[in-house]
């Protein structure tokens, strides 16, 4: 990153005078933007180099500066040159073209709603030809089930004991694949407020469910595996490597964030701070 320090002072004081005039905290900004405290506010004092990449200089910048009303794209614009000039596409695609992409999606929406009418009278059709061939069906069977009554009668003994039978094994298989279930269970153990450890299979999933606008991170055995912003609803599942010694994730908003390890939800101590790493080591 080029040394512009006193062109990014210059910004810091800028969205700083803009939150104090709104009568707004860092915490305020935090709880709307999801952008972990530290961040914001190491870019109120021009520590630009303290954010996590380059793409994130300009992105949080611009959610910080709408969020205090001033206009994000235009403060981008203004101190284009003391900011890192490496523009990728996804950089384009989710701060240059916000209005764009607004518009692509209400006119995506409008779009499904006007082909889901246009096919109401062809689902009208198919659903009466499935009620005349579920009454066709239901009748054949009534016939069938008529003529088979006095045979079945005569052998309600055998069937009977042949039953019970059958149901002592089923029983039997069902315990056992309990057992078997059993012991492939995942087992998440608390070791500290950010340490947990899991045991009881050879390969794993994570999956992040967000309750709320959230960032987080899944880092396995120092590799990557995500990284991004959730909405509300939005689910990640990744599969971790075979052989994964720790696992590592950031959570920038825990209250609105849930962990499952092979579908078992991970407790989360109450005393978990809300922005956070929390460490899971697997032992097999």
């Amino acid at each position: 990153m080029q040394n512009n320090n006193g062109k990014q002072v210059e910004i810091g004081k800028s969205l700083q005078e803009a939150r104090i005039a709104k009568d707004m905290s860092i915490d305020d900004i935090q709880k709307i933007t999801k952008i972990q405290k530290h961040y914001l506010e190491a870019i109120e004092q021009g520590n630009f180099e303290e954010l996590p990449g380059e793409f994130y200089v300009r992105a949080f910048i611009k959610q910080f500066a709408d969020t205090v009303g001033i206009d994000g794209i235009e403060l981008l614009n203004e101190h284009d040159e003391s900011l890192p000039d490496t523009q990728s596409e996804e950089y384009a695609e989710k701060v240059s073209k916000d209005d764009v992409n607004k518009k692509v999606a209400r006119r995506s929406k409008a779009e499904r709603k006007s082909s889901f009418r246009k096919l109401l009278p062809t689902f009208g059709i198919i659903v009466a030809i499935l009620v005349v061939v579920f009454g066709v069906w239901a009748v054949v069977v009534h016939t069938n089930n008529s003529s088979q009554t006095s045979i079945s009668s005569s052998s309600v003994s055998v069937t009977g004991s042949s039953e019970s039978s059958g149901s002592a094994s089923s029983s039997s298989k069902k315990a056992d694949k309990s057992k078997d279930d059993q012991s492939t269970e995942t087992k998440v153990k608390e070791v500290s407020t950010t340490k947990y450890e899991v045991t009881g299979q050879k390969t794993n999933k994570i999956t992040l469910e967000a309750s709320a606008r959230a960032w987080s991170s899944i880092m396995a055995d120092n590799k990557s595996l995500f990284q991004g912003l959730q909405n509300s609803g939005e689910k990640k599942t990744v599969d971790v490597p075979e052989n994964t010694s720790n696992v590592v994730i950031s959570l920038g908003n825990v209250k609105g964030s849930k962990i499952m390890i092979n579908g078992t939800t991970v407790k989360l101590d109450e005393k978990t701070p809300l922005t956070t790493q929390i460490t899971f080591t697997f032992k097999k």
